[in-house]
């Protein structure tokens, strides 16, 4: 026998975690509040609009008077929405985009003076013969100057474009060939440096140069730190207080050791301590302090060595002109990179001008008026403040109700606040 839901189960949970879901939903609305009304900025937007007032289409029925078929009107309705079209993408042509920059640099923020993202602020819609250009932005007042300017630059960009003074493909296509000519050239020449260049190799030997200059100046270090501590334990032997000739003797043995292990490795074989020069430990105080002389006399001539190197300047000499071979190498890249950079925005420009012409050929006798200024907007478009609390709401009490579900179930019997299974009558409990 199939098992009925009792719907006041769960309303009984719903009850007993009001407070839970409540509060969540009420957290829900307060952040999507804040965010809207204090975080998010304002965003307006402002419409300009361009009317076809004249065109022409290249469809021609004859003879003259002969009546017009159904599949007559069809051809010239394609023809009519393919110009709308056409006319519509030529909105965000990027010349039209230039002429605006051109026009409104000083208002414009650098990063908006890009082709690319002043044409992602524009946006356009189609109404009959109606062409909306809108932007949108944070300043009202920027945005209603772009809007105005796109819609005089574009009015003035289709008329010529179509006004019978537009390039011809066979002149553009020759351009084009040659900017991808140009591009792959410059593209060829960038991957034949990038295949053979000493960037990699002169940067590691100027690190590896650079490292044995860094060992000089830790050898000179560790030198003086043992040095001092030498003639410390020859005071300390000198003075007559210490309790225990083995453990100077120890002493000596470990700062002996410590060149050793700690200097030799990182130096090079003419620096190396020799266990020649400074063996044998004395078992008095005096041959110890005469120990020490040798160890210290060694050590003193090591240091003067390091630091003669250093003051040599030779591996300084060798970094800097390490560092110019790299330079240059650095400016040759940088150089080709630009070269082919600006080959490809070349190339990309004709080929969009290409198009242009190409579309400027299926369109003849075409005329358009910027009709509809662009009024600065008083009131933003976003953030729609009023719907994203709604929804916050609406996604809070759903958050709220499972969450309540989920606590009461994982909370378990043990609780005394979990419901009872369907099913279960009070002669079963």
């Amino acid at each position: 026998m199939e098992e009925e839901i009792d719907l006041r189960e769960y309303i009984e949970v719903i009850v007993r975690r009001w407070k839970l879901i409540v509060g969540i939903t009420l957290v829900a609305v307060i952040t999507a509040t804040i965010v809207s009304f204090f975080i998010l900025p304002p965003v307006y937007e402002a419409k300009a609009g361009v009317v076809i007032v004249k065109s022409k289409s290249e469809i021609t029925f004859e003879p003259k008077y002969r009546t017009l078929t159904e599949e007559d009107l069809a051809r010239a309705g394609l023809d009519i929405k393919a110009r709308r079209q056409a006319l519509e993408a030529l909105v965000t042509s990027s010349s039209v985009a230039a002429e605006v920059i051109a026009k409104l640099g000083h208002m414009l923020e650098p990063e908006e003076r890009d082709v690319s993202a002043l044409l992602e602020m524009v946006e356009t819609e189609m109404d009959g013969d109606l062409i909306g250009i809108k932007v949108r932005g944070k300043d009202p007042k920027k945005i209603t100057a772009i809007a105005n300017a796109w819609g005089k630059a574009y009015e003035r960009y289709v008329n010529e474009l179509y006004g019978g003074r537009p390039q011809s493909p066979t002149n553009i296509q020759a351009q084009v060939a040659e900017a991808r000519e140009s591009y792959q050239q410059a593209e060829e020449a960038l991957a034949r440096f990038m295949g053979d260049n000493q960037i990699e190799a002169l940067t590691k030997e100027i690190e590896d140069k650079k490292g044995t200059l860094s060992d000089y100046y830790a050898a000179k270090r560790q030198l003086d730190r043992l040095i001092a501590d030498a003639e410390a334990l020859q005071d300390h032997l000198r003075k007559g207080t210490s309790s225990s000739v083995t453990a100077d003797a120890l002493s000596i043995l470990l700062l002996r050791a410590s060149a050793f292990t700690l200097l030799s490795p990182g130096l090079p074989a003419q620096l190396q301590l020799s266990l020649e020069q400074a063996a044998g430990t004395g078992s008095s105080a005096e041959e110890q302090v005469r120990d020490l002389d040798t160890l210290i006399a060694v050590l003193e001539a090591r240091r003067e060595e390091v630091q003669t190197l250093i003051d040599e300047g030779a591996l300084q000499q060798e970094i800097l002109q390490l560092q110019e071979q790299l330079e240059r190498e650095q400016a040759r890249k940088r150089e080709l990179t630009q070269a082919r950079d600006l080959a490809w925005e070349t190339y990309q420009t004709l080929a969009r001008k290409e198009a242009e012409v190409q579309v400027a050929t299926q369109v003849t006798d075409t005329e358009v008026h910027f009709a509809v200024p662009a009024v600065e907007p008083k009131h933003p478009v976003a953030p729609k403040k009023k719907l994203n609390v709604a929804i916050a709401g609406v996604l809070g009490l759903m958050v709220g109700v499972f969450g309540a579900f989920a606590v009461e179930y994982f909370e378990g019997p043990g609780s005394g606040h979990r419901a009872q299974g369907p099913g279960l009558g009070a002669g079963e409990r």
